[in-house]
This record gives structure tokens, sequence and C-alpha cells, in this order.
């Protein structure tokens, strides 16, 4: 008998200790936590230096998630009684009697009297690397947003588009108190207020505090010895701008480490850069105390982000996008930026979106004012299979209101090049990624934009074969008008009593398309992605189209155009299965005529073909649905 009980105590011991042993910690599991226990906890309020604070154990809440405690403590000392507990926090180790009980990672809301808090217990973070030993080898990318991110590089992108992307909602504060994740700073280095703020509820809704902070770090490996206590970043954007969540270290092994505390997202296998950090100054507030911090630079990689807290490998770099982005201006000389992007396809929905916002501010230091500027958009994004998706486009201020109104140039010019970008990096069809980006954008003061004004032909009817002259007025933002005439031929197999001729802008044409050929802009594969990308009609351009009623169908993304009546009624017996979508017009004939400034609005004109009719022009109110 009392060998068995020896047995079983021997292995209670090393089921215990085990954990403990690989991270080189004595630690105190959740179950013998008793109210009324005193340690100390260890964080960085300003440097480098790591700090002790006092604990004193409330109690222990049980089943706070399912089948998992938190320790509830009230923390002591001049620091905390000063600050109370601060955003970046999370993850600072607390220690009972030299063993390690946990990470601090929750506390009450805004205005509390005492710092209370929850703590972590370590045994469930311990478990978070068991969880990497069986992490995936490809990390499944966000492909729900495909369509949003194809729509938005075809017609455009705007506040409602992000906001929906990344899909986060609205901070609500509580009536109560209640014991919440402590919220991580997220840092914008280079980055003014006003930018920030514009944006400041999408980032209190992903848990985080926004901050402004100076000193963006170089992104490149440096020596960083991390110890329990020490201040971590997670890094999503580093070099001449920066964007950075920090924390606290909680423990540390060979060449890996435990943080946080909590999870950020809870994606679970995650590709993140991980960088040593420098804390600036601890920000005292009734509303919710902070620190200030900056990455010191990158020298690992967040590996898991789970509902205990983040793992990471100090042995491994991660992999990131390198941009290039030039600003010419008639007025300075040509102003360069450099930064990488993290590369993580469990983030790529919001990736996109942090990029969107360096090359806005970006473009707005390099004018050092905002302005009613036109912008001419160059440069490449490079994939690693040698394959380029060129960028060149036209960009011009609109009649908008708000912070981002006068550069609203430089903000179409931003969307364009993050939406394209997060095709790549959204789509799953096991294509290439992105190597690096580089960008020209050429500003000149004032606006440039054309509008069409009116379109009318030579002949109302005309047979196949012949042709017509149209003739068109545009007119631009100084009230100049210019004409345009073209001829344009009539093919000689029409079948059908009449075409129509339509005049758009490339954004209006994009939308009437998208709008009557949806199924001709899902992809079936990245070759084919890839082509709707680069065929994407430019703001620059006036084009011509002649359409003819069909009956065709859309098969996976390609159009099948005149099928017999039989062959036409079997196939759209299948169009439930949303592979298969009707055709209700063709093209027939199409010119893209070049233009010097953004061209802007649609008409729409009806020719009839070996049929008298009066042929009609549009005065802007027929087809609203496709071009307002």
């Amino acid at each position: 008998m009392k060998n068995i009980l020896k047995i079983i105590c021997t292995f209670f011991l090393l089921t215990t200790l085990v954990p403990s042993t690989e991270w080189g910690y004595s630690i105190l599991p959740v179950a013998e936590v008793k109210p009324g226990m005193v340690g100390k906890g260890m964080t960085v309020f300003y440097g480098e230096e790591i700090e002790e604070f006092g604990v004193e154990v409330i109690d222990v809440m049980h089943n706070f998630y399912p089948k998992l405690d938190i320790v509830l403590v009230k923390l002591l000392g001049e620091q905390v009684e000063k600050n109370g507990i601060v955003s970046g926090m999370s993850g600072s180790p607390v220690y009972i009697d030299g063993k390690l009980v946990g990470a601090l990672s929750y506390r009450f809301g805004q205005f509390m009297k005492e710092p209370i808090g929850g703590l972590m217990p370590i045994e469930y973070m311990l478990e978070i690397e068991k969880k990497n030993k069986d992490r995936e080898i490809t990390l499944s990318r966000q492909t729900p947003y495909l369509q949003n991110f194809i729509h938005a590089a075809l017609v455009g992108a705007d506040d409602t588009f992000w906001t929906t992307i990344l899909n986060y909602p609205e901070p609500m504060e509580s009536t109560h108190p209640q014991l919440n994740i402590i919220s991580s700073p997220l840092m914008f280095s280079g980055f003014q207020s006003e930018l920030v703020n514009h944006f400041i509820s999408q980032f209190r809704g992903m848990g985080f505090t926004p901050m402004i902070a100076g000193g963006a770090g170089t992104g490149k490996p440096q020596k960083t010895s991390f110890q329990p206590g020490s201040a971590v970043s997670i890094v999503f954007l580093t070099g001449d701008l920066a964007i950075e969540a920090s924390g606290t270290v909680t423990a540390v092994g060979e060449n890996k480490l435990l943080s946080f505390g909590h999870h950020l997202f809870n994606f679970g296998p995650i590709s993140l850069p991980l960088a040593g950090t420098q804390v600036y100054a601890t920000l005292p507030s009734l509303m919710g105390s902070s620190k200030m911090a900056t990455a010191t630079g990158i020298v690992g990689t967040f590996l898991q982000d789970r509902l205990a807290g983040a793992f990471g490998d100090l042995s491994l770099q991660p992999n990131m996008i390198p941009v290039h982005f030039e600003m010419e201006s008639p007025f300075h000389e040509t102003r360069s930026f450099n930064f990488k992007l993290a590369s993580d396809p469990a983030f790529n929905n919001m990736l996109p979106f942090y990029m969107r916002m360096a090359l806005i501010q970006a473009a707005y230091s390099a004018r050092l004012a905002g302005e009613q500027n036109s912008s001419r958009l160059r440069g490449a994004i490079n994939l690693t299979d040698g394959r380029t998706l060129e960028l060149n486009d036209l960009f011009t201020s609109q009649q908008t209101f708000g912070f981002l109104s006068s550069g609203a140039d430089a903000v179409s010019a931003a969307d364009l090049v993050t939406v394209l970008m997060g095709n790549i990096m959204i789509n799953d069809f096991n294509g290439p990624d992105i190597a690096s980006v580089d960008i020209r954008l050429a500003t000149m003061p004032g606006k440039k934009y054309s509008k069409i004004e009116s379109v009318w032909q030579d002949k109302t009817e005309v047979k196949p074969g012949e042709s017509v002259r149209l003739s068109i007025n545009i007119r631009d933002n100084k009230e100049n008008i210019q004409k345009i005439s073209r001829i344009i031929p009539i093919p000689k197999n029409i079948s059908g009593r009449q075409l129509s001729i339509i005049v758009s802008s490339g954004s209006a044409l994009s939308r009437y398309e998208v709008q009557v050929s949806r199924g001709k802009f899902v992809p079936k594969d990245f070759d084919h992605l890839f082509k709707i990308l680069s065929e994407r009609r430019k703001s620059q351009n006036l084009y011509i189209q002649l359409r003819e009623r069909d009956s065709g169908l859309i098969v996976e993304g390609q159009e099948m155009l005149d099928l017999p009546p039989s062959v036409t009624e079997v196939m759209n017996s299948r169009a439930s299965t949303g592979t298969i979508s009707r055709v209700p017009d063709r093209v027939v004939y199409e010119q893209v005529v070049p233009m010097d400034d953004v061209i802007i609005g649609a008409k729409r004109l009806i020719l009839s073909i070996e049929s008298p009719s009066k042929a009609t022009s549009s005065n802007g109110n027929d087809q609203k649905a496709w071009y307002q």
C-alpha cells in the first residue's frame, strides 16, 4: 500500500514539475493558491528596468471560463497605487514563495479605487507550447473577405469597406464593474494623432489602447536579453513608420517565451514579429493608465495566440514584406520611406489596413500639409513567382469632408495599393505571396477631373458592318469643354435589333459590369484572380463600349456567349449552384481613350440595327444604379 501511495505521489509530482522543469521554474498550481497569500510581480514602468510590485491573493474565481480558473488579486506598492493596473502590464509574472503563479492579465473597469485584477494561472499558459507542437504547416487565409477585396479593387474602397473587413464591434462602456482583459497599448510611431483618431473605434473594438509614440524601430535583429517582467512587442509594421502592440514577458526558456497572459485575437497559430521593447513612460489616468513604448528590434516570431497568452520562438525570424514608397512633388525633392509589413495569413484582413494607414501618413508627411492635389500612381506589387502586378492610375481630390478630405487623392491611391495587396494576401488558391512592393506617387497641385457632359451619334440606325460617329463633350473642373470624336465600327455578326452604346469612366463601367456579370469576377484559381486584377479599369481612361443583348452564361468565371437555346435551358437549370450565372448582354466592341484627367460619369445611347427606331440619348436619368 505504501508503495502504491509512493508511486501516486511521484506521478503527481512529476506531472507538476515537468512543465516547470522545461522552462526552469518552480510553479505554484492554482489548486494550491489560497486567499491571503502574498507575493510579488515584475514589470517595466520606465525604460528597460524591471521593477517589483506587491500582490495579495483575494480568492480564486473558479470556472471564469469553462474549466479555467482565474486568481483574483490586489496589487500593492507605490507604482500601482499611483497608476493602477496599466495597459502593457499584461503578462507580468507573479510569484508566491518564489514559485511562479501566473501572469497579470485582467483588471476591472475605470475609476476603481483599488488596483484589483486577475492572474492567468501559469499551468494554462504552459499548455500553449504543446499546441505549437501540433501547429499546422499552412495557416488558413481569411477567404470569406476575398470578394469584398475584389469588389474594392474594381470600384474603389472607403471607410465602410475597411470597417467591414476589420469586422470588430464598437467598444461598449460597461455601466458596472467587471473583470476585463487588460487592453494592450497599440503604439503608432511616426503617425499624427488626427489619422489614428479617425480609426480609434476600430482599434478599441480590437481590444487595443491606441497611442502615438515616436522612435519607430528599424526592424533589424538586435541582441535582446529577455527576463520575466521584460517588455515585449508584437510588430505589425516597422521602419520609418511602425505599429506595435506591447505587453510583458511571463516566462523565458531556451529560445522561447510566454507573454501577455491573455489572447490578442485568439487566432491560434500565428506568425508575427516579436521584438524587444523600451518603455518611454507610464501615463497615469483614472480612465485607465497605459505604458508608452516602442520596439527596439525584431528578435523572433510569435507563433501562438491563445486564450491563456502568446508563445514566441526567439530562434525563428518572421517573414516580412519590404515596402519602398517615393513621393515626388514639384515643390521639393523626392522623399523616400521604407518599412516592412508583417506577413501572416491569420491577420491578412488587418495587415492591408495597417499598410493603408502607413501610406496615407507617408504621403501627408511628404507634403507637410493637407491640400487639394492630384496624384499619379506608378509602381508594382512583386510576387514570389516572378509575376508583377503593375500600378498605374490617377487620383484627384474630391468634394468630401473630414480629416482625410484634403488629401483624398493620396487616400484613394493608398486604397488601391492596399486592396490589391489584400487580394493577393487573402486568397486561398495556394498562389504566390508578395515578395516586395514599390510605390511612386507623383503629386501635382489642384484638382484634375473631367465629367462626361454629353454624347450623341450622327445616325440612329445602321446596318451590320457600317459605322457610327460619336461626339463626346467632356467638361473639366475649370469649366473647359473638350470635344472628342470617334468612329465606332458596327460588327458584321450582329444578330440583335438594338445595340447599347456606353461612354463611361472606368469606375462607373466596372460598377455596371460587376452588377450585371457578377459571376465573371468570381475567380476559380489564382491565375484567374491575377487576370481580374491586372485588367482592372483605370480612372484616367474614357471607355466606349457597344453591348448587345445576350442569353449566354458565365460558367466558373468564363463567359459562354451565343449558346443554343437547348444548351442555355439545361445550363440555366444548374445556375442555382453559384458557379453559373446568366449574362444579360455582351460586349461586341470596346475602345479605350487615354485622358489626362480622372474621368467621372457615364452616358448611354441606343442604336437601332436594320429597324427604324428613334435613337435616344441618355440625359443621365436612366441606368442610375450602375454609375451613381
